[in-house]
């Protein structure tokens, strides 16, 4: 008998790998790829539903946020703007950022937010020092750019905060651009964007617990009310039913 030695087997060996290697990421997108919206009749519903929906907030929709973005030329207020707009971040987790906020994994960015609103009333020291963090993918390569951008020309330090006010002066600046592009028909604050967020991935069809997730809330109570600007455009539900 003729025994073969390990190399005659024809299995080569594995190639030794390195402990920690980079994993490509798997080629797999979300399922909902393209969504057609008719912004001018979300526009022309919007009254409906700020009139039917106890507690409802005012809320922009895309076309209307990305007017207000282009007029503004301030970059610091228009990455303000930009992070609660694309982010999801509300204004005071905006503020406290600092450069050691954002990461870059190489394969993906984002910004590490401490979630300061958990309940009513203002947050003490010792709560904030325990507020959880959740972390924002930011796809957007043009705000990637910007906030990488901005970090630079700030030569700020690791732990610095990089936006040095107040809401209310960010709340006084949205007046002002407001009105610089005209007004709209009800008054809007930092809370706009956030709300417009919630219900821009919500209309692309993104799932209500994640977007709950990236609003930093415990439950999805309080992210379901942004739902109804899809029920109330519900007649399509009706289409081929036959009354008489």
């Amino acid at each position: 008998m003729v025994q073969k030695r390990r190399s005659d087997s024809g299995f080569s060996a594995p190639s030794p790998q390195p402990l920690f290697h980079p994993v490509e990421a798997p080629a797999v997108a979300f399922p909902i790829q393209f969504v057609q919206i008719d912004w001018d009749r979300l526009v022309a519903k919007r009254p409906t539903v700020l009139d039917t929906v106890d507690t409802m907030q005012v809320y922009l929709l895309k076309p209307e946020v990305l007017c207000l973005l282009d007029a503004e030329k301030h970059p610091t207020f228009r990455l303000i703007l930009d992070l609660i707009w694309a982010a999801g971040a509300r204004i005071s987790e905006v503020l406290a950022s600092k450069p050691a906020s954002f990461v870059d994994y190489g394969c993906d960015f984002g910004v590490v937010l401490k979630t300061l609103k958990q309940h009513p009333g203002s947050s003490t020291k010792k709560a904030l020092q325990r507020s959880p963090k959740h972390y924002i993918p930011i796809t957007d390569h043009a705000l990637e750019d910007r906030i990488q951008s901005y970090l630079y020309a700030g030569h700020f330090k690791k732990t610095e905060l990089i936006f040095r006010m107040c809401r209310q002066t960010v709340n006084r600046h949205i007046h002002a651009l407001v009105g610089r592009v005209g007004g709209v028909p009800f008054a809007i604050s930092t809370h706009t964007f956030l709300y417009s967020f919630a219900i821009h991935l919500l209309l692309h069809g993104r799932p209500l617990k994640y977007v709950s997730q990236l609003l930093g809330r415990k439950s999805v109570d309080s992210t379901e009310i942004y739902t109804n600007v899809l029920t109330v455009d519900g007649a399509h539900f009706l289409d081929g039913l036959d009354f008489h």
